[in-house]
C-alpha cells in the first residue's frame, strides 16, 4: 500500500477501533459499578460506555494522527495531545452541546496532565539499569539508542556486539557496554 495512503487510512481505523474497544470496556466497567436501580444501572452504562468511546476514539485517532506528523511513536508530546483530545471528548460526551470552554479545558488539561505523567513514568521505569550503566561509563548519549532499539533492563544480559552494532553505537563504546554486562549481570 502507497505510505500517503496508509497515514491517511491509519487514523481513521484507529479512531474507529478506539470507538468500538472503549464503548465496549465502558460498558463492562458500568456493569461492574452500576448502581442496583435497574433504571438508573441502564443510564450509567450507556454514560460510561460513550464516555469510554469518545476517550478511546479522540485518543487513539489523535495519537495515530500525531504519529504520521511527527514520525515518532510515544513521545511526550503526542501523548499529552491525544491526552487533551480526550478530555475534550469526554467532556463533549457527558455535556453535549450545553458544554461551556472551562468545564472542557479542566477536562482537556486534566487528561494531558494524566497522559504525559504515565508516559514518561512507563517509559523511564524500563530503562533504569541501562540509564545507570551508560552513566557510569560515561556513555549517556546513547541512550535514546537503547530507547530506540527497545533495550529495557531486561535485555541488557542479552545483548551482543552485533545488536550494539546495529544500534550505531562506536566499537569502543561496544566494548565498555559489554564488559560492565558481563562483570555486573548477576545483579539483574
Amino acid at each position: 500500500m502507497n505510505p500517503t495512503v496508509y497515514k491517511l487510512i491509519e487514523p481513521v481505523f484507529a479512531t474507529a477501533f478506539g470507538g468500538i474497544s472503549g464503548a465496549f470496556l465502558g460498558r463492562t466497567a458500568g456493569m461492574v459499578t452500576a448502581p442496583r436501580n435497574p433504571r438508573a444501572r441502564t443510564q450509567y452504562v450507556r454514560a460510561c460506555a460513550r464516555e469510554f468511546s469518545a476517550a478511546s476514539a479522540a485518543m487513539l485517532g489523535t495519537g495515530s494522527i500525531m504519529r504520521g506528523i511527527r514520525g515518532k511513536d510515544d513521545d511526550l508530546t503526542s501523548r499529552v495531545v491525544s491526552g487533551s483530545a480526550a478530555g475534550l471528548a469526554v467532556s463533549f460526551a457527558m455535556k453535549g452541546w450545553k458544554l461551556k470552554p472551562p468545564y472542557a479545558l479542566s477536562w482537556a488539561a486534566s487528561f494531558a496532565v494524566f497522559s504525559g505523567t504515565i508516559s514518561l513514568n512507563a517509559q523511564d521505569d524500563f530503562y533504569t539499569e541501562a540509564r545507570a550503566m551508560l552513566s557510569k561509563l560515561s556513555l549517556e548519549k546513547y541512550e535514546k539508542n537503547f530507547k530506540k532499539g527497545h533495550f529495557i533492563d531486561l535485555t541488557l544480559p542479552l545483548l551482543t556486539d552485533r545488536e550494539l552494532q546495529e544500534m550505531n553505537i562506536p566499537p569502543g563504546a561496544r566494548l565498555l557496554i559489554l564488559y560492565h554486562i558481563k562483570r555486573y549481570h548477576k545483579r539483574w
